[in-house]
């Protein structure tokens, strides 16, 4: 798989930048997220070497509880802290996201929260307005899961009605901007070929070519037409990933660099 290998090193450190990747692949309750510690584990290798943040600031977390997640976002806020609103924060998941049936909210699904509970997850809203009170120079949140209530195959959850559901778009607060790997009550899809998520495939592939050099407006561009063309050629579905930034950043955000 050529992304997983013939990773760019980059010469720099980045000090003050700290990642947070949680890989939600074997869940207790549900079926299980195909591809999301490999997910997990090459964007953390990519981090390291190709962002060049160093090993000790790269939390790689494996089928985390909502307990295990509740305790690394406050750990940003501590580091976060700690440097004086100087750090960058990203955040990576890939597993279940669920919707909330009643008030179409969003939510990540922890390893051992269960489809038809939503309080049994992490809300995005929640999520948000705990990044929001995170000072730092930028968040950038990574979320290949989909709200809908559809597994990564296209099945759906058992939870969910077999109908898919069009979650609520929640808005980041401060300074912070999310891409997620799909819209309304689309799938987030595998790219079986490649034994990753389609969106985490394509994030990568980018910071290959660009050695991570890239603005988060070209990620954008190329994420978006690269998921959309694969979707549709390979799985007869769309799938178009989405970037929401806080509104007060309005197109600044576009030219903020990876590294």
């Amino acid at each position: 798989n050529n992304v997983d290998n013939n990773i760019p090193v980059s010469t720099t450190l980045e000090n003050k930048t700290f990642a947070v990747i949680f890989a939600n692949e074997d869940y207790k309750r549900v079926a299980s997220v195909p591809y999301a510690k490999n997910d997990g584990k090459v964007f953390a290798e990519y981090c390291k070497k190709t962002l060049g943040i160093p090993k000790k600031n790269v939390y790689y977390v494996e089928n985390a509880t909502l307990g295990d997640m509740k305790y690394h976002i406050n750990l940003l806020r501590k580091i976060a802290q700690a440097f004086n609103g100087e750090a960058k924060i990203i955040l990576y998941y890939a597993g279940h996201g669920i919707p909330d049936e009643t008030q179409k909210n969003g939510y990540l699904l922890p390893v051992d929260g269960y489809g038809n509970d939503a309080t049994s997850g992490y809300s995005l809203k929640s999520l948000y307005s705990e990044l929001a009170n995170i000072p730092s120079k930028s968040i950038l949140v990574f979320l290949d899961a989909c709200f809908s209530g559809s597994q990564r195959d296209g099945n759906m959850l058992d939870s969910a009605r077999g109908v898919a559901i069009k979650p609520k778009n929640e808005m980041p607060i401060g300074n912070v901007v999310v891409f997620s790997a799909a819209s309304g009550d689309e799938t987030a899809y595998p790219y079986k070929e490649k034994s990753h998520g389609l969106f985490t495939y394509f994030l990568l592939k980018k910071m290959q070519e660009s050695k991570g050099n890239v603005s988060l407006g070209e990620l954008e561009d190329y994420v978006t037409k690269n998921v959309e063309q694969t979707s549709i050629t390979n799985n007869k579905k769309s799938q178009t990933p989405t970037v929401m930034p806080s509104p007060s950043m309005g197109n600044m955000w576009k030219s903020i660099k990876l590294k």
